[in-house]
Formats: structure tokens, sequence, C-alpha cells
């Protein structure tokens, strides 16, 4: 795609930093090759002790810097820095990305075109296999009925090749927070990111929300943004499990309506239940750990995620059958262990 002709709307660039010296000085070089103007960068810091700001305000004095005394986590530290963006459309970057050049053309038109756009993401594909999608959103976030997530072009730990397969724009249920493009007006209006997730799956939630207030969520694939996957956090840490397994669990008690929580929940509790057993089997004791805290914490948190389920309930403007449209009716550990699908296609049209 080719470079704008007319200016386009103010982009603000919202990196989020936590000890990320080994890989900002690449992620800002590559975004400073941008062709899209005007454009606003910031890096928001979440307490890092590795140089990052010295090395930042020594060769990108034009970055605005953020710098907090504590880490806020992934959601405390955007809604803090959201509210000194300029821009109309933001992107929420991790630090630990490279850019193609014209990675803003895309969704900026996209946002122009369609006023009812609330959220997109570019195609993500692997910093160290560019050949491949990336494991954090691939060309697109998708969820089944029990709050697993899965990607266009990644399916639990199978990651495609890329050949054009996901190319076309298309509805997805969320948009990756390695690389989140949003209206400010739109994120500001739904109240944000929820802090209480901390880290993992607050922007699937988010996308939950957008949906449930009648705003579209759709992917770019022309946008490329490459993207190191783990570097803040490894794959198998015990903290990244817990909080995949007790987020996405507050995420269906705030979202879903009665009708289809109690069932989705139930099946959830089910699977669950497998994975407390059956981790130990496969040397993965705590995932089993995980688990348990992951409901313990549920439990002894009732109150605030009810009071949070009112908040969403009462701003919510369209029914379930319409806000879940791009939700996989049914298991995904089912369809992936035991009827043997492992690519997107083979589990949505």
């Amino acid at each position: 795609m080719k470079a704008p002709t007319q200016p386009g709307p103010l982009v603000s660039v919202i990196i989020l930093n936590y000890n990320g010296l080994a890989f900002l000085p690449r992620c800002l070089e590559t975004l400073f090759a941008s062709t899209y103007r005007p454009l606003e960068i910031i890096v928001v810091d979440n307490a890092s002790k590795d140089g990052s700001l010295d090395y930042i305000r020594q060769n990108y004095p034009e970055v605005k810097i953020l710098a907090f005394d504590q880490n806020f986590g992934y959601s405390g530290a955007y809604n803090r820095a959201v509210e000194s963006a300029a821009g109309e459309i933001l992107v929420l970057l991790n630090f630990d990305v490279e850019v193609e050049p014209d990675w803003l053309n895309q969704p900026v038109e996209l946002f122009v075109q369609d006023e009812r756009l609330g959220a997109c993401q570019p195609k993500l594909l692997g910093l160290r296999k560019r050949t491949h999608f990336e494991y954090a959103g691939a060309s697109g976030g998708f969820m089944d009925a029990f709050g697993y997530p899965f990607t266009r072009g990644r399916v639990f730990d199978v990651l495609e090749e890329d050949t054009g397969q996901y190319d076309d724009v298309r509805s997805c249920f969320w948009a990756t927070g390695a690389s989140l493009f949003v209206r400010k007006s739109v994120y500001q209006d739904i109240g944000g990111l929820d802090d209480t997730f901390f880290l993992h799956m607050e922007e699937i939630d988010f996308c939950w929300r957008l949906h449930l207030c009648g705003w579209k969520v759709l992917t770019a694939p022309q946008s490329i943004v490459y993207h190191y996957s783990g570097a803040a956090l490894s794959a198998d840490s015990y903290r990244k499990i817990y909080y995949n397994q007790r987020n996405s669990l507050m995420m269906l008690i705030k979202n879903y309506g009665i009708r289809r929580l109690i069932p989705a929940f139930a099946g959830r509790f089910l699977l669950d239940i497998v994975t407390l057993f059956s981790s130990p089997l496969r040397r993965e004791p705590k995932r089993s750990v995980a688990v348990i805290s992951a409901y313990l914490w549920i439990l002894s948190h009732l109150w605030l995620l009810l009071k949070k389920r009112r908040q969403v309930q009462r701003q919510r403007s369209v029914p379930d059958r319409q806000a879940l449209k791009e939700i996989l009716p049914k298991s995904l550990v089912i369809a992936y262990f035991l009827r043997k699908k492992r690519t997107f296609r083979e589990l949505l049209p």
C-alpha cells in the first residue's frame, strides 16, 4: 500500500517498556522509518532499571517519556498513558517489535473509511522466524465458547507459515495487545483496559466489550509487525500460566449474558478439572497449581467481579447473538486434541 497523499489523523504510538533495552533500539529505529505522518511516539515505562530511559533520552530526544516509579502492569500503564496521547488513533505497542515502513497506512485507512471501527490489528509475524505467524496475534484473534483464545495462523502451539492465506481484511473477536490500534475516543468511552487483569488477556476482554457496545474489530494484514514472543515473560512461566487462567475466568464472568454464562462457565470448569488431574501426568504440575490458585482468587474476589459484571452489562448495547459472531461455538480443546484440527481454516470458515 502506498503512503497517503494527504495528511491523515494524528497517530500516537504508545510503547510500553519494562527493562527492554535489548529491543528498544531496533524498535525505535524501525518506528522512525515509518512512512506515515503525522506521528507521535510515546514511551511509557514501568519502573525499568536497565538504562532504557537514558538510551531514549540520548538517542531519541523527540520521544515523549512517561516514567512510573512502580510497575502498573500492561493495563494500568496504558490507561495512565492514554491521557497524555494527542492522537485520534492510538497504537498500544510492545517494546519487543519491529515494524515495516508502511505499517500504519492500512489501519489508518480502515479507521477513516469506517466510523464504526473501534480497533484493529496488523499481521503479526515472528521476529525470530519471519516466515511464520507469531503466537500473540497472527492475523486476528478468536476465542471458543469457554474462553480459550486462538488466532488466524496459530492454534495452541501450532504456528502456520504465512503464505498469504490470511491476507484478507475480516472481522475478528480480538486484536493483539502486542500492536493494538484503537480510536482514543472509543478507548475512553468504554473505560479502557481493565487494571485488574494486570498481565495477559486484557486485550481480549477489551475487544469483547467493544463488540458488546456495537463496535467492529478488524484485521489489517497489509500492516506487518514482527514480534519477539516471550521477551517480557516466557511461555512456560508459572506467572504467565496463572494470569492466563485467572483472567480468562474473569473475562467469562464479566462479559457473557447470563443465559450463556452458566453453560459456558460449567463447561470451562469441567475442562479445568481435566487440566488439574492431567497436568501432573504430563510433568506440568504448575498448571494444576495455577488452576487451583486462579479459582481461589475468583472465589475471594466475587464481589469485585460481580461489580465489574454489572458495569459491563449496563454498558452493553447489543445482544450476545450479535456480539459473539466470531466466537467458535464449541470447545477448542476437543477440536484440537481429539479431532486433530490444527489450523484456523479447519475451525472456522
